[in-house]
């Protein structure tokens, strides 16, 4: 529930209550006396659900923007008829008005003081998370990372056509996530150079790592289903701070493990995880403007009335932002597509091996190829393969045969690594199949 204010001019109250009325809403009246003017404060309890499509039927009745209107969380309100008008609305579509929107998205942002040092702190216990193989840890640092606010709130200027909100948060993102990477670089650095972790560290070859710094169509879905989350829980009663979380997930590690690759010289792990990062930034701030648009949040005639003022310094400070936004994806698309390309053609090269009668005992646990750049820096990629197998068989011969076929298949030079998960099979039926197993021998 909600309990909404607004001070009206005297001539007007008659209508604005008689309205209220019609909704059989608790309404309250409170004369008040300021300057030469005399005001009435009104004030009603609506639903969540009700307080956009009551706001637009006042203003059909002469409620006007400039007025005093506060809408307040009620956790508890009685009146007559309070349930019949809790059940009407709760069959509406759950969608809360623009303004409120946009007043929720400002209440969850910290200053830029506090929103740095979090984002700095979140990113070391991440890096720390990833270093010691703890997912835990890792865990903990997205819970911490308040991310997901600028993303929101960009998406929100940009369906509402707020230029300045969409310039100040996208620059919130990049300044963020840059520091977040510039802290794991450093923090990295000096666990190295303490020997906290040792310096010859196979940093690439750390599982929580090594799904990090290589692009993916998966990253974009996964990026465009937070971004879509994080819009429509802060469009309704959903939980943000939760899908917050989720929004981190997606980031928050993926600077760190950045972070690492840098401060252990392995520019492939560095540059690939940055751009998984830019990749996944794209598409968590995509899935949240198309869901809004979705949710009809476009910008009306207030909206253009309040923001056209100063139009041309921000349409120029948004003009130079969408150019930079489009030479990032313009270069990542690349990469990604690249990179899309080297994995499927890795998994085709892959199957193709071992459907080979000498590997019928092995199972394909995971296929993962680091991100495929120019240039010597890096070259070669490295393909790791982890097959599960139920002897202790070495298969020498199986990393230069993956490497040769998936040679043949990309052109490219690469350095294949096979990891092997063993277990054992039972030889004795199950009690469920009705079977009395046979005694073994002493």
């Amino acid at each position: 529930m909600r309990l909404v204010q607004v001070v009206v001019p005297d001539e007007k109250r008659g209508d604005i209550v008689s309205k209220l009325r019609e909704h059989e809403l608790g309404v309250s009246t409170t004369k008040e006396t300021s300057g030469e003017d005399d005001r009435t404060l009104v004030s009603f309890v609506v639903p969540a659900d009700a307080v956009e499509h009551v706001l637009d039927e006042l203003h059909e009745v002469g409620l006007e923007e400039e007025w005093y209107i506060a809408s307040l969380e009620t956790e508890f309100a009685s009146f007559e008829g309070v349930d019949e008008v809790q059940n009407r609305w709760a069959k509406t579509p759950n969608r809360v008005a623009p303004r409120t929107l946009r007043s929720k998205a400002k209440d969850m942002r910290l200053n830029t003081r506090a929103y740095l040092w979090m984002m700095t702190l979140s990113t070391i216990i991440a890096t720390a998370g990833l270093l010691i193989g703890s997912p835990a840890v890792v865990v903990g640092s997205m819970v911490l990372a308040p991310i997901v606010s600028p993303m929101l709130t960009a998406s929100i200027g940009l369906v509402r056509d707020d230029q300045r909100m969409v310039f100040d948060s996208v620059r919130m993102q990049g300044v963020g996530l840059g520091v977040a990477v510039v802290g794991a670089t450093a923090f990295s650095w000096l666990l190295k150079a303490v020997l906290a972790v040792p310096a010859e560290l196979a940093v690439g070859n750390i599982e929580l790592i090594a799904i990090r710094f290589s692009p993916s169509i998966l990253a974009v879905i996964v990026g465009l289903a937070a971004g879509a989350a994080g819009s429509f829980s802060l469009a309704t009663k959903g939980q943000v701070a939760i899908v917050g979380v989720m929004v981190a997930a997606a980031l928050i590690p993926t600077a760190a493990a950045a972070g690492i690759g840098f401060a252990w010289g392995q520019p492939g792990v560095g540059v690939g995880a940055v751009v998984l990062l830019t990749l996944t930034i794209i598409a968590v701030n995509l899935g949240a403007y198309l869901t809004f648009e979705y949710m009809g949040y476009g910008p009306d005639e207030v909206d253009r009335g309040v923001f056209a003022t100063d139009g041309l310094r921000r349409t120029a400070a948004l003009a130079a932002t969408v150019v930079l936004v489009v030479a990032v994806v313009g270069a990542v698309g690349v990469g990604t597509y690249q990179q899309v390309t080297f994995e499927r053609s890795v998994n085709e090269a892959t199957t193709e091996v071992l459907q080979r009668a000498t590997y019928d005992d092995l199972g394909v646990v995971s296929v993962t190829a680091e991100y495929v750049g120019t240039g010597p820096l890096f070259d070669p990629s490295t393909v790791t393969v982890t097959l599960s197998r139920t002897s202790d068989r070495p298969y020498e011969e199986l990393p230069d045969e993956l490497a040769q076929a998936i040679d043949e298949r990309t052109d490219e030079r690469v350095m294949v690594q096979v990891r092997f998960r063993d277990y054992e099979r039972s030889t004795v039926p199950s009690a469920a199949s009705g079977t009395t197993p046979t005694p073994r021998p002493s």
